[in-house]
């Protein structure tokens, strides 16, 4: 092990980076329930139909240490955006997500979004036009 190489994490956040002016990534500052749980799946689209891209972000983890406990925080986090890389948490009751499970893919389709979790059915919802 002494030739082994050491790696150290210094950023442990769930993260958005946006290509910035100069074609260089810059870091977006998103709220803190983006941090309750772990993300494994985002999508990107215009929940509210404003011009402005929206973030549903996705996950949670059931199968962590027992002495830990769960990760599963996150019913699918809506986070509008308001065209210049901030975001804005839109809260549950007023986005209608209620998405339970550990999130693993996630996928739309013109106005159907599709869900696939571990060990569950794949969970299906409708966009209003």
């Amino acid at each position: 092990m002494t030739d082994a190489e050491k790696l150290t994490a210094n950023h442990l956040e769930t993260t958005l980076l946006i290509s910035g002016p100069t074609n260089k990534y810059v870091l977006a500052k998103l709220p803190l329930q983006a941090q309750f749980s772990p993300v494994n799946s985002t999508l990107v689209f215009d929940y509210d139909h404003d011009g402005n891209q929206d973030l549903l972000l996705l996950g949670n983890n059931a199968y962590s240490k027992i002495r830990l406990g769960k990760y599963d925080a996150n019913y699918g986090i809506l986070m509008k955006g308001n065209g210049k890389g901030e975001f804005k948490y839109i809260n549950q009751q007023k986005s209608g997500f209620t998405i339970k499970g550990d999130v693993k893919s996630a996928l739309k389709i013109e106005n159907l979004l599709l869900f696939g979790i571990n060990e569950k059915p794949m969970i299906t919802y409708k966009l209003n036009k």
